[in-house]
């Protein structure tokens, strides 16, 4: 009895774990059929259309069945490199598509093969495009006054009609167009605060764009979704489709959601649905700043020129428009570029010794971006303040002391609301009779006057002190280096002068009072540098001091943050104006000129 119930037992213990086998690898088998793991494939190679080169920006489109699985655009003509996503062990062929801007629609090339085990695939491609597949295109411009694009499904050739009753397809066609480069553009950002995005319509008809994203970051596939267009969004012919902030512009968004684009700059990529498996219509920016547009009081937004590469810096402009409570044009035809920077005019040649330097501007200007540089007759930085005019179309610089008779070079650089760059350097003539001294500059003075001079002669130590002292400044620091930070922070000192210094005990200081004491007998020549690396400077924000014999000569900006791999430092080697727009944020120039 034991014996044949230890055998029932063991039966029903032997059935249950066949069939726990069986509903393991049942459920191994639906999660693997089920699973979104989608891997990447690489095919490559040359395409060629009716035996040439296909022409750069022709599109290849790939599909595994009818579902598109990846899309590129070539970027030099008669090659591709295609990226494939698809579910690992799918059967199914890939099948390739080629259209380019003149053709009415994609043809599909002779050649197909399934996944290649490697991931990686040289295959070359070939299509041949009858008469019937062209049709004529011409380039958009975004600016007023130019030629349109035209679509060749908008304008179909006469034909004959079979039917005397109307047919609804012409009404649904306009939600059915397979998209592609540079049909649908971002026309515009307003990148500040309170945020836009534009789209435009190139062609000649009205398409739905609905479940279209847009993404942000590094112009990657895998960039995170900044924006899903909603469920029945159209754009119409020529038309415009704005996605703002609430309560970013004062008329009537198509779509409102929360935009967050970082004022550093970020790539905008628009995608007729999710970005891994579909295909990529249009590209805006690159990695690094804007290309136009501006953060300030109330925000000034990018517009593009032309719908051809918005990956191109010179395709883009800071609008001069108004429209919607902001400077720019959100839903509207974009402004006019302004390419002609501000002309630069001299109010006054010669000048008095305690004169200020004047000049004009035959446009308003970006005053934040005015610099006035002035070396005296002895090639030693004049100090001063700059001081704007109330209109922004002139500025004076006021010296600290009065000025040497003499010539005076002096630079003068700046920038429009529009970013257009100005400079101008000119020559001043100082007139007087003496080295510093005040009066109208004329001869007869000089005879008038002359006992003042040999009496109050300076003593001889002091003097050249200050001349050496002025010409040494903090040049360029580096709080952020690429890697280990410790022993790799450099501070930069320059010779602005036309002479070697002796800089043996001098002392640089940072914010929290770390000093290290320059070692005897180092000198700066003429025009050059001195670089340490003792000085620790903080990565979240600090400045640098200069001491000689405990008197301060110099200090540098006093910085907030840093970039790893960039180098806090002066515009020009030794610009000294006393204000923070002496310096700028980029790759280090150490032991170099800026």
């Amino acid at each position: 009895m034991v014996t044949r119930d230890m055998r029932r037992i063991g039966i029903v213990i032997g059935s249950v774990v066949i069939i726990a086998i069986v509903i393991i690898a049942l459920a191994n088998h639906l999660n693997h059929e089920s699973g979104t793991e989608i891997n990447s494939y690489h095919f490559y190679g040359n395409l060629s259309i009716n035996g040439d080169h296909a022409p750069r920006h022709t599109t290849i489109i790939a599909k595994i069945g009818d579902r598109t699985c990846g899309a590129t655009d070539l970027l030099s003509p008669g090659t591709y490199d295609l990226e494939v996503f698809a579910r690992p062990g799918t059967k199914k062929y890939v099948s390739f598509w080629i259209k380019t801007s003149s053709m009415e629609s994609a043809v599909n090339a002779a050649q197909k093969r399934t996944l290649p085990h490697t991931k990686k695939c040289l295959l070359d491609l070939t299509v041949e495009i009858s008469d019937s597949d062209i049709a004529r295109a011409a380039l958009h411009t975004m600016a007023p006054g130019s030629a349109a694009r035209t679509d060749a499904e908008t304008n179909p050739a006469p034909a004959t009609t079979h039917t005397p009753s109307p047919s609804p397809t012409p009404r649904t066609r306009q939600h059915q167009h397979d998209p592609m480069l540079w049909d649908v553009v971002i026309s515009e950002v307003m990148w500040d605060e309170d945020e836009y995005l534009e789209l435009y319509n190139t062609l000649d008809r009205t398409i739905s764009i609905e479940n279209w994203t847009i993404t942000r970051g590094g112009g990657a596939v895998n960039d995170s979704i900044e924006v899903t267009l909603k469920h029945g969004a159209i754009i119409p012919s020529h038309g415009y489709y704005l996605i703002a902030d609430k309560d970013a512009v004062t008329c009537e968004p198509d779509q409102i959601t929360n935009l967050t684009l970082k004022n550093s700059g970020e790539v905008l990529q628009l995608f007729n649905g999710f970005p891994p498996v579909s295909k990529r219509i249009d590209v805006v920016n690159r990695v690094g700043n804007w290309f136009a547009g501006k953060n300030d009081d109330v925000g000034q937004s990018m517009e593009r020129i032309s719908l051809e590469n918005g990956a191109n810096p010179d395709n883009w402009y800071t609008s001069l428009g108004y429209e919607c409570g902001r400077i720019g044009t959100p839903g509207k035809e974009n402004s006019i570029p302004d390419r002609t920077p501000p002309e630069v005019i001299v109010v006054s040649n010669p000048i008095g010794a305690n004169d200020d330097v004047v000049v004009s501007f035959n446009e308003r200007i970006d005053i934040s971006t005015l610099r006035i540089s002035v070396i005296g007759p002895h090639h030693g930085w004049i100090s001063g303040r700059i001081i704007g005019d109330d209109d922004m179309k002139g500025a004076l610089f006021d010296p600290d002391n009065p000025l040497q008779a003499g010539q005076h070079s002096v630079m003068v650089t700046c920038r429009d609301p529009s970013d257009n760059f100005a400079e101008r350097d000119f020559l001043l003539t100082v007139a007087g009779t003496g080295v510093g001294e005040p009066g109208d500059g004329s001869e007869n003075e000089s005879e008038d006057e002359p006992e003042p001079v040999p009496e109050p002669t300076p003593d001889p130590t002091p003097d050249p002190d200050p001349v050496v002292t002025a010409r040494i400044v903090i040049n360029e620091l580096m709080p952020n280096p690429i890697g280990r930070d410790r022993g790799n922070e450099t501070t930069e000192l320059y010779n602005c002068g036309n002479e070697a210094v002796d800089i043996s005990g001098w002392v640089i200081k940072n914010e929290d009072g770390d000093a290290h004491e320059i070692p005897a007998g180092k000198m700066i020549d003429a025009h050059g540098y001195y670089l340490t690396t003792e000085m620790q400077l903080d990565n979240t924000g600090g400045q640098v001091f200069l001491y000689r014999d405990s008197e301060e000569v110099d200090r540098s900006i006093a910085y907030t943050d840093s970039t790893e791999g960039e180098s806090w430092q002066r515009r020009t080697d030794g610009l000294d104006t006393d204000s923070d727009g002496d310096w700028i944020e980029r790759k280090d120039t150490f032991g170099v000129a800026a």
